[in-house]
């Protein structure tokens, strides 16, 4: 019994030493560790997501020649109707350029697209992010802003060598502030995450929504980006109000819930858009790293 107590007291011991350490130790050791393990962890998270691609193969391998040929054809079709999308595109972008010349309008921030697996995806109660392949070695920086298509998926909260860990829309760390679709004054409204059951719908609540605002009839109400802050480019959709929106304690604006436009969690492939210089965003969030 005597060398049962010893035991648990020198366990609590030991444990009380490494804690003590732990909060003495110089940040910079802390965050070294955190990086060693994040590292030690890449490939096994690059091997993962390898592997699900070799599945994806070998079950499309299977699949019959006329089956492939047929694919072939549609995909081609795809691509002549998206060459001629892709000249109307340039005109209108050489119209725009002229324009802006003429008027002398400040360009809006300029964005590198980089493209990246997913390789692992964490759905708890308290966080929803993702986790892809790409990192410091190809430009991405924290605070960058991440999309699929014209639709936001989240932002990049830490940067490691190869890979980056991206909060989604619906994690609680992320915020926005955003338009309403059919709002014609375009009042700014607050798009933040909520912590939800693992097992449900993972969504975003979109508050400060004013009093005389209703929802658009026949179809659900979008939710865009304002541009505003430097971080997410102007109109990219964060997703649609669900349902109706209810007033707050206070009484003075309503609140609702958003739904994502897609669904993240099913997500393949992600674009990051790094920006060319450096926001004000990214630099409070490249702060946060060294803390």
């Amino acid at each position: 019994m005597d060398q049962n107590r010893q035991g648990a007291r020198a366990s609590y011991l030991a444990l009380s030493i490494f804690v003590a350490l732990w909060i003495l130790v110089p940040s910079a050791v802390r965050r070294f560790n955190r990086e060693a393990f994040v590292e030690f962890q890449a490939p096994a998270l690059h091997l993962l997501g390898k592997s699900r691609e070799l599945a994806t193969f070998w079950e499309k391998k299977s699949r019959s020649v006329e089956e492939m040929s047929a694919a072939g054809r549609d995909l081609a079709r795809i691509n002549a109707a998206l060459e001629i999308q892709i000249n109307k595109f340039e005109d209108i972008r050489r119209e725009n350029v002229r324009l802006r010349e003429i008027t002398h309008y400040n360009v809006p921030a300029e964005y590198m697209s980089v493209v990246a697996r997913v390789a692992t995806r964490d759905s708890s109660s308290w966080w929803q992010r993702i986790v892809i392949r790409k990192g410091r070695n190809e430009g991405i920086r924290p605070g960058a802003p991440v999309v699929f298509g014209n639709t936001v998926v989240g932002r990049v909260t830490a940067v490691h060598l190869t890979t980056s860990e991206i909060d989604l829309v619906t994690s609680p760390g992320f915020r926005c502030t955003a338009y309403l679709e059919g709002d014609d004054q375009n009042h700014i409204v607050l798009v933040n995450g909520v912590a939800s059951n693992s097992l449900g719908t993972a969504k975003a609540r979109v508050s400060v929504i004013p009093r005389d605002y209703f929802l658009p009839s026949g179809q659900p109400a979008r939710v865009f980006t304002t541009g505003m802050g430097g971080v997410f480019p102007s109109r990219l959709i964060l997703g649609y109000l669900d349902g109706g929106t209810y007033a707050t304690q206070v009484g003075n604006f309503k609140e609702s819930l958003l739904v994502p436009s897609r669904d993240l969690y099913n997500l393949q492939e992600v674009s990051v858009l790094v920006p060319l210089h450096q926001n004000p965003g990214e630099a409070l969030m490249q702060g946060d790293q060294f803390q």
